[in-house]
């Protein structure tokens, strides 16, 4: 099982007329995108965050469950549904604006967490909710619950509408880094945080406190993976974007995936993959992402629009 924790909310994206702006309403939120990725890629995915009880939050779990994700973990509660205001630039880059002090998916304490019937083979924290209290301080303190039986994943998905202090996330991330196994990050996220370092630095920093395998997404140019034995690269596919938004979830999404798939279920065999096999995983995960940029919004693929990399990964 994939336990994905944070965020759900509705990403607004704005059209603007004379004298108003129209929105169209998206189901979004990068830890959401990554639970619905992996069921749409026929993985056993649960969340736990929590969500409003209000109409959007219902529209929330409905969705979850059309997708097949389980909700058993999810906590409901009388706090609203996080609001994202999304503005695209003339490549299609997002950039956020969220509306979501006191909200659902933030308040969630230690006494929240779940009581787990059976521990996940992964559980992935990302986000501005494994930053802002007090959901930061409880999912650090469910990762230590689980560590021992499960392999964590972060995406630290940094954003600075949420929190502009860029050494508060730089802190956060380290501390973070030395309770995960996979780190996936892009390289926009590590220039905010990390300007006065390389991406390989950054990455060998990280793999000297204990992850088995992090990875850099360059955009449209690729990704990189670093483990303590190597690095390999995997250039980016040409497509028509419409826009980025959820392909980093997507990346996310087809990495675990993979991973599964693969075997690699505890750090003894994720320390023993080698060059071709994540070379294999990177472009399996690169494939993932290019078709979310085809369509607009976190519109993840399923696994039949990905059988030929699928196929390939072993």
């Amino acid at each position: 099982m994939f336990l994905i924790c944070g965020e759900a909310l509705f990403d607004l994206f704005g059209e603007p007329g004379e004298d108003s702006v129209s929105f169209d309403a998206r189901i979004g939120g990068s830890p959401f995108n990554v639970a619905m990725g992996l069921a749409r890629l026929g993985e056993n995915a649960a969340f736990f965050g929590g969500i409003s009880k209000d109409a959007l939050g219902e529209k929330l779990v409905e969705k979850f469950r059309k997708e097949g994700v389980s909700d058993r973990y999810i906590l409901r509660t009388d706090y609203l549904t996080t609001l994202s205001l999304v503005q695209k630039d003339a490549h299609g880059h997002p950039a956020y604006t969220f509306y979501g002090a006191n909200a659902a998916d933030r308040m969630v304490s230690e006494s929240d967490l779940p009581e787990l019937t059976e521990m996940p083979a992964f559980l992935h924290v990302g986000s501005y909710t494994a930053l802002v209290e007090p959901v930061s301080g409880s999912l650090k303190s469910l990762i230590e619950r689980t560590r021992a039986h499960t392999l964590i994943s972060f995406d630290p998905n940094i954003r600075p509408t949420v929190e502009p202090d860029m050494a508060l996330w730089r802190r956060n991330t380290d501390t973070l880094s030395k309770l995960s196994d996979i780190i996936k990050v892009s390289d926009e996220d590590l220039a905010l945080i990390s300007p006065e370092e390389t991406v390989a630095d950054v990455a060998r920093r990280w793999l000297s406190n204990g992850p088995g395998l992090v990875i850099v997404t360059r955009g449209g140019d690729g990704a990189s993976a670093y483990t303590s034995g190597f690095e390999t690269h995997c250039p980016g596919i040409k497509v028509n974007v419409e826009d980025t938004v959820g392909a980093g979830d997507t990346f996310q999404a087809a990495l675990l995936s993979g991973l599964n798939k693969l075997g690699a279920k505890d750090r003894k065999s994720l320390s023993a993959l080698d060059e071709s096999t994540v070379n294999r995983l990177l472009t399996f995960a690169v494939k993932a992402a290019g078709i979310t940029c085809s369509r607009r919004g976190a519109d993840l693929p399923r696994l039949a629009e990905l059988q030929k990399e699928w196929s390939e990964l072993i």
